[in-house]
C-alpha cells in the first residue's frame, strides 16, 4: 500500500476510526492506511474488524483492531489508551461511530429511543473527543474529525431524534474548535449526504424504488460511495487542511441547498 506522495500523505501519523467495521468507516480507515497512516480500527464487531486488518495489511498498510462499544465510556476509555499504548501517540480520530436509531414521528418517540441514538451519537463523539484531545494537546497537534450528517444542517420528516444527534454533534465540533485549535488540534465535523452504505439498507426508506428514487431527484443525481467521503476525511485529516477547523463539510451532492 504505497502511501500518496501528494502533499495529503499520511506517513508516520496515527490514526484512530470507530464503526470502522462498515461504511465510510471501513473506507476511511483503508484510505487512512493507503496514505501512510498507521491505523487503530474500532467497532463492536471483531471479526469484520480483523478482515479490514488483513486487507489493508495485504495491500501493504498497516492496522491493527480493537473492539469497542461508544456508548460504553470504559471500554472506550481503553481504546484511546490501546492506541498510545501501541503507538505512542495519537494524530488523527475520525469519530464515525453512530447509529440511526428508528425513524418514526416525533410524537412516537419516547425517552427509549431518545437514549438509544444519543448514548452513540452524541456522549460516544463528546467522550472520544475528550479522549483524543486530552493526547492530542499534550502533544502540541492533532485532528478529530466527527461524522455527522447532512441532517446535522437541515431536517428531515420522521427523523427528529437523528436530527437532533447529529446537530448536536455540530455544535460540539464548533466549540471544541474554539477551544482547542490555538492549542494545535483542529476539529471538524464530516456531514455526508446519500451515500451508499449499509445505514441506508436498512429499513429507513419505505421501499428501494423510494430510496432510488430519493437519489435520482438529488442535484447529484446518484447516491456517493463511502470510498468518496473517505477521501474527504482524508484531507481533513490531512495538513492540506491546516487552517481549515470548527466547519461542518457538507458532502451531499448539493441536497441541502437544492
Amino acid at each position: 500500500m504505497n502511501a500518496s506522495t501528494h502533499s495529503a500523505s499520511l506517513d508516520g501519523r496515527i490514526a484512530l476510526v470507530t464503526g470502522a467495521s462498515s461504511g465510510i468507516g471501513r473506507a476511511s480507515a483503508i484510505e487512512l492506511a493507503r496514505r501512510g497512516a498507521k491505523v487503530v480500527v474500532s467497532a463492536r464487531r471483531k471479526a469484520e474488524l480483523d478482515r479490514l486488518v488483513d486487507e489493508i495489511a495485504t495491500a501493504g498498510g498497516n492496522a491493527t483492531a480493537f473492539a469497542a462499544d461508544v456508548a460504553n465510556e470504559a471500554e472506550l476509555r481503553k481504546l484511546f489508551d490501546f492506541t498510545v499504548s501501541t503507538h505512542g501517540r495519537l494524530d488523527i480520530a475520525f469519530n464515525n461511530a453512530g447509529t440511526e436509531g428508528v425513524f418514526a414521528p416525533m410524537l412516537e418517540q419516547d425517552a427509549q429511543s431518545y437514549d438509544r441514538v444519543f448514548e452513540p451519537n452524541v456522549r460516544g463523539v463528546f467522550n472520544s473527543m475528550k479522549f483524543a484531545a486530552e493526547i492530542m494537546l499534550r502533544q502540541g497537534k492533532g485532528s478529530i474529525i466527527n461524522n455527522a450528517s447532512m441532517g446535522g444542517v437541515i431536517g428531515f420528516e420522521n427523523a427528529s431524534v437523528y436530527i437532533a444527534s447529529k446537530h448536536a454533534v455540530i455544535g460540539m465540533t464548533k466549540t471544541a474548535s474554539i477551544e482547542w485549535f490555538k492549542r494545535g488540534v483542529r476539529v471538524n465535523a464530516l456531514c455526508p449526504g446519500l451515500i451508499d452504505t449499509p445505514f441506508h439498507h436498512r429499513g429507513i426508506w419505505p421501499s428501494e424504488e423510494a430510496r432510488l428514487a430519493f437519489a435520482e431527484s438529488t442535484p447529484a443525481g446518484r447516491w456517493a460511495s463511502a470510498d468518496e467521503m473517505a477521501t474527504v476525511v482524508a484531507f481533513l485529516a490531512s495538513d492540506d487542511a491546516s487552517y481549515v477547523s470548527g466547519h461542518a463539510l457538507v458532502a451531499d451532492g448539493g441536497y441541502s441547498i437544492a
